[in-house]
């Protein structure tokens, strides 16, 4: 069925620059007290190891985030965001954080997120990730393209939707 799997490219340059400019959009958000949600049409499975499973097979993180980390008094906004990182961790970088992990970091009591993965086996792992949060998340397992229809506009009138499809399928 679908054999694009996000672990693959975990913490690659790509995921870097991506989750780092997601960060800074969520920190403005946030900025104003009034609830949003957070919209990822191409969820994933919403963490990863880097030193087993897929993303360690072709190590793609060792040009990304790992570079990074290695960086020797990276600006604040970096380092800030490298903490990030550092925070789902304990030592040594084992773990990087897909989107949805990374806008929980900024996710308050009345904030939503709705998230969508189409492939069953990321979406499984994504649904026990996300258990701990009851209703402010749901999860579809369905193709976000069609999904988030059903979401715009929010409750809030306020959103930050993610979409970063895989281009697997035309």
């Amino acid at each position: 069925m679908l054999s694009y799997r996000h672990a693959f490219h975990a913490g690659n340059h790509a995921d870097v620059l991506k989750h780092y400019v997601l960060g800074l959009v969520l920190a403005y958000t946030v900025q104003k007290p009034k609830p949003y949600w957070y919209i990822d049409t191409h969820a994933g499975a919403g963490m990863y190891s880097l030193h087993e499973g897929y993303a360690a097979q072709n190590a793609e993180f060792e040009q990304g985030i790992s570079k990074l980390i290695a960086a020797k008094n990276p600006p604040k906004p970096l380092a800030d965001y490298v903490a990030q990182i550092q925070s789902f961790n304990t030592g040594n970088i084992e773990f990087y954080p897909g989107s949805p992990s990374f806008a929980e970091l900024y996710l308050r009591a009345d904030d939503r997120m709705r998230l969508f993965e189409l492939h069953p086996n990321d979406y499984k792992i994504l649904e026990e990730n996300f258990r701990r949060f009851g209703k402010q998340v749901k999860i579809e397992m369905q193709n976000g393209f069609a999904g988030i229809k059903a979401c715009l506009p929010p409750p809030t009138r306020r959103a930050v939707v993610l979409i970063d499809p895989h281009y697997e399928d035309k």
